[in-house]
């Protein structure tokens, strides 16, 4: 009886779940025309050193055209294999894809002062509330990101203000694997992340990103998030918000993946570079 007790622990030991989880990302747009507003889901598969998004782009009828005249296609998917090092980028609608060597990590260059370089201030707040998003518990931090520009006589030129309002948690089924897959993209490759991305036309997109990855209170997954930007002008008495962008896990699960989400269709066509 003990040793078929232990056969069966030495069997469920060696299976290891897998996570999914599905995002929902809304950008209202930029100014007071909504520039480039649009609702993207993102499908996320994680298995060991494997993962595979699958992205859904919804907008009204200019947006779409803008972005079809730039090439991004609005039903893609794409497969990152770290155990291989490389990128595999799809487009669903064309039937297509383009393999590629993921990039290597690049060495962190030296911060050099700039003479010039705006004043930055940064804080951290963790409010005490807390909600369940996705059937998961969660609590709330809040991050703000405050870089002031000055000119020649280094007077207050203009202020940019990010405000980033989380839902954080790390104790869930699912969260070791998100967060060892990460590290590991962060530690081997060069590629940037797919999961709630959008974020690298911000003016202080270096920045904001050191700041965020960097405090402790934010450490975990956030199941839900804002993040405001909002300009304020020398003369100008209110600030304007310029850009927000709202995310929220909608759908997790923690169970066995089957390889076949991480291998190319051989229904797809093979595109040279």
């Amino acid at each position: 009886m003990v040793m078929l007790l232990c056969a069966f622990l030495a069997v469920a030991g060696s299976v290891s779940a897998d996570v999914y989880f599905e995002e929902e990302v809304v950008n209202p747009g930029f100014g007071k025309k909504k520039t480039g507003a649009r609702k993207t889901t993102n499908k996320v598969y994680i298995k060991g050193r494997s993962q595979m998004v699958e992205t859904r782009i919804e907008a009204n009828k200019k947006t779409v055209q803008a972005l079809r005249k730039q090439g991004q296609s609005l039903n893609t998917s794409t497969i990152l294999r770290l155990d291989r090092a490389e990128v595999y980028e799809i487009d669903l609608t064309a039937r297509t894809f383009v393999r590629q060597p993921a990039p290597p990590v690049r060495r962190a260059a030296k911060k050099v002062a700039k003479k010039g370089a705006p004043k930055m201030d940064f804080a951290v707040r963790v409010p005490g509330d807390t909600a369940r998003v996705a059937g998961i518990p969660c609590r709330r931090v809040v991050a703000q990101l405050r870089v002031r520009y000055l000119d020649a006589k280094k007077k207050p030129k203009r202020e940019n203000r990010y405000t980033y309002d989380a839902c954080i948690a790390k104790t869930f089924p699912g969260y070791r694997e998100i967060a060892a897959f990460k590290t590991l993209q962060d530690t081997t490759t060069a590629y940037p992340s797919l999961i709630g991305g959008g974020l690298e036309s911000l003016e202080d997109f270096t920045a904001l990103s050191a700041e965020l990855e960097g405090a402790k209170e934010l450490e975990g997954f956030a199941l839900r998030s804002k993040l405001t930007v909002t300009v304020k002008r020398a003369g100008k008495k209110k600030a304007s918000e310029v850009f927000r962008l709202e995310r929220q896990i909608k759908a997790m699960a923690h169970t066995p993946l089957p390889d076949s989400l991480f291998r190319v269709s051989k229904s797809l066509t093979r595109l040279k570079g």
